[in-house]
């Protein structure tokens, strides 16, 4: 059984074919120009269904071309999934938030976990011991911590992100590094740390565009893996393809 999963984030939109649970090929590409996507289909089986993620609302223009291929559902707080949602604004909570706590449910069912994804926004999950979804925290990625710096200040440079092995920066390039990388270590390190403070067996799940930049960074242990949110979309559709069945 094949399934299309589209994850379209904010930067990129990144989709893969599943056979089962295992990716089969992926592809990742601008919102704006679908060639990737289509060039992946052509050589590849018929699918079962079609999930998509979208933060960005770019797959309108082509779910109508995707739906003569397969059924397709799109990812909404309301839709059926192994966790039950209690959070305040349901219908607020991002696809791929949620997405990324069904795939570490999945990893490790019966125990309370934080999923952190680390992208253009680093966001923070939580889900308990029980299958409860009960929310989380977001905050900005590096990339948007050290645009911010530039956008909103007059002389402070661009600065992209390097490996770096200081704490003191000898200049302002070298500050804004540390600042920006240091702080983000801090901040994910501190708030692992006061989870675990209040939960006991919890497992640490990270996933994200930036998450082999800092997962030997982190004085905590933590399971890293890659493609998390696909890998909870896909989830997602099989959890729900008795609606396929129809």
């Amino acid at each position: 059984m094949n399934h299309l999963i589209i994850d379209s984030g904010n930067t990129l939109a990144k989709v893969a074919i599943f056979r089962h649970n295992e990716i089969i090929s992926q592809a990742s590409g601008p919102h704006n120009d679908w060639t990737f996507l289509f060039q992946l289909l052509h050589d590849h089986p018929p699918l079962q269904g079609i999930m998509i993620s979208d933060v960005s609302d770019s797959t309108r223009h082509i779910v109508d071309t995707l739906s003569k291929l397969a059924p397709v559902m799109y990812m909404h707080a309301g839709i059926g999934t192994p966790l039950t949602i209690d959070y305040q604004t349901p219908e607020t909570l991002g696809s791929d938030r949620l997405a990324a706590a069904v795939a570490a449910y999945t990893l490790f069912p019966g125990k309370p976990l934080l999923v952190i994804q680390m992208g253009t926004c680093i966001t923070y999950e939580f889900v308990s011991a029980d299958a409860k979804y009960l929310g989380g925290a977001i905050s900005p990625g590096l990339d948007m911590r050290f645009k911010a710096m530039h956008t909103f200040t007059a002389r402070l440079p661009l600065v992209k992100k390097e490996e770096i092995d200081f704490i003191v920066g000898k200049n302002t390039h070298q500050a804004i590094l540390s600042g920006v990388i240091n702080g983000c270590i801090a901040e994910i390190d501190g708030i692992i740390d006061e989870y675990r403070n209040r939960y006991e067996q919890l497992q640490v799940v990270v996933g994200g565009g930036d998450t082999f930049f800092f997962d030997k960074k982190l004085k905590n242990r933590i399971f890293a893996t890659e493609n998390l949110v696909l890998r909870g979309l896909n989830e997602v559709l099989k959890f729900n393809h008795v609606d396929f069945e129809k």
